[in-house]
């Protein structure tokens, strides 16, 4: 009982911004955003983290996917349909092109780039996709996409244990990644 007493008074004498929860570290910056656009993402990856299903954190990532796309200009959604198009048909050469006209119109949309790496991966050009991925983590560092895609590539490559930086890395931005059973000997535990 007197513990009990003892412990309540502590809790008593330290002031409410002792008893607050630390505050969650600030994000590393993407490139171009705007203030209200900068506390949309960080509210977004907030809500990932704290996801509580593989369900959960689906829709969180589709508004992620959203937010990332929202940033294509009216000749970046031409030429992002285009390549689109032009994957269907398999055509990767035809994709590639669109993309890296996409990179030339838009340098800083972040998701141009990552699509330009995906299609890329595609046709088996793992270097050049490693370029673009570069390229995307210095404009959009929490794309978690394009660091598990990193892995991927690496793991293809046959660098299984460089792979597992930028997977642990996505993994840390999103518990609930597709790719988190690509984390070798030193697998951090599934949510």
């Amino acid at each position: 009982m007197r513990t009990g007493i003892l412990a309540a008074l502590v809790l008593l004498a330290l002031s409410p911004a002792t008893l607050r929860a630390a505050d969650p570290v600030p994000l590393p910056p993407a490139v171009g955003l705007s203030d209200s656009q900068a506390k949309a993402r960080a509210e977004l990856f907030a809500e990932l983290a704290a996801a509580k299903s593989d369900a959960e954190a689906r829709a969180v990532e589709d508004r992620l996917w959203t937010f990332w796309r929202s940033f294509a200009d009216d000749k970046s959604k031409e030429l992002l349909d285009e390549s689109r198009q032009a994957q269907l048909r398999f055509d990767y050469g035809e994709a590639i092109l669109y993309m890296k006209e996409l990179v030339r119109h838009a340098p800083q949309f972040a998701e141009g780039r990552n699509q330009l790496g995906y299609v890329y991966f595609l046709a088996g050009q793992y270097d050049a996709s490693l370029d673009a991925i570069t390229h995307v983590l210095a404009l959009e560092p929490m794309h978690y996409a394009a660091l598990a895609g990193k892995g991927i590539i690496l793991m293809q490559q046959g660098k299984v244990a460089e792979a597992q930086v930028p997977l642990k890395r996505a993994l840390a931005i999103d518990p609930w990644l597709k790719e988190r059973n690509l984390i070798g000997e030193d697998r951090i535990p599934e949510p």
